[in-house]
């Protein structure tokens, strides 16, 4: 028999915590805010020593400490790039627009990424490193606690017969972030977690593969080559393996300045070379991904769209 369920609260409990919510987050000392200091008095007992707006603002300090401390801890490299003035200030404004809505600190910083690819408060000349951090220590938070899948059986390699892999389905780890940065954050992250207090990086393009190791449960980054990077990337959206070689291979031809109004012939032997030269470092690739744990399941068949 199902239990029923749990009754509503008093619309006057409702109320009240309402109420209380909007004075433990007021941005300023309730004190120094009549309306809401006239509103303590009414709702908050005070003692000898404290008013009721005294009082309650020991709850509203608390929370922001609190509250912008969790997210000190989640983004270290980013409150280093913005110093302490400047994550205080963009934390504040973070949480007045996307305030706890769970009781646990983990999802605490969900909306980091969009906020902070709108928030006008980052320096002009630290803006885009300041995003690019913000996406890379948000993809650790993301995948710190995330579920792993059973690890790749060997047979699914080895029982793939060779007209198999023409439409092979390489399937990725699902706590794996392909990230493309204009700066490299994960290295002012490293040095700072091993203790340096480095300087603000030069921008430098970076492909990244951001995974969760099977093996220790540790998490790790790793600069990929641009092909190797987009060869992931087209695994990781379905499509299979020799078609996706062959995207890759035309993105090398494309980059090496064959286009569209290229004569055939040249079109066809830029082709043949990216060919050949993407065939001989795709093996190893694949032993270093496997050795890392990214590829967790080999099916056979057509593209799925979004796999």
């Amino acid at each position: 028999m199902r239990a029923p369920p749990d009754p509503a609260p008093p619309a006057a409990l409702v109320a009240l915590m309402g109420e209380l919510s909007r004075m433990f987050t007021a941005p300023s000392p309730l004190p120094d805010d009549a309306e809401l200091a006239g509103r303590c008095r009414e709702r908050v007992a005070g003692s000898e020593r404290l008013t009721p707006a005294e009082q309650a603002d020991i709850y509203r300090r608390q929370f922001w400490l609190r509250h912008i401390g969790a997210l000190r801890e989640d983004y270290p490299a980013l409150a280093h790039v913005l110093g302490d003035d400047g994550f205080d200030a963009f934390a504040r404004a973070y949480l007045a627009a996307h305030p706890p809505a769970r009781f646990t600190l983990r999802d605490l910083g969900a909306h980091v990424v969009d906020f902070s690819s709108s928030y006008g408060g980052f320096p002009p000349a630290f803006r885009e490193l300041a995003r690019d951090v913000a996406r890379y220590e948000h993809a650790l938070v993301d995948m710190f606690d995330g579920a792993s899948p059973p690890p790749l059986d060997p047979a699914k390699v080895t029982g793939m017969p060779e007209e198999g892999w023409s439409m092979a389905r390489i399937v990725l780890h699902p706590l794996l972030a392909l990230m493309q940065l204009r700066y490299p954050a994960h290295l002012l992250r490293r040095e700072l977690r091993e203790g340096r207090s480095p300087a603000l990086p030069a921008p430098r393009r970076v492909h990244l593969a951001v995974f969760r190791s099977a093996a220790d449960l540790t998490i790790h980054c790793e600069e990929l080559d641009p092909p190797a990077f987009a060869l992931l990337e087209a695994l990781g959206r379905g499509v299979p393996l020799v078609p996706a070689c062959e995207e890759v291979a035309a993105g090398i031809g494309r980059a090496a300045g064959v286009d569209e109004a290229a004569g055939a012939g040249e079109a066809a032997g830029a082709g043949e070379t990216a060919s050949a030269a993407l065939a001989a470092r795709v093996g190893g690739w694949f032993q270093q991904w496997t050795s890392w744990g990214l590829i967790v399941d080999v099916a056979r068949g057509a593209r799925v769209e979004g796999g």
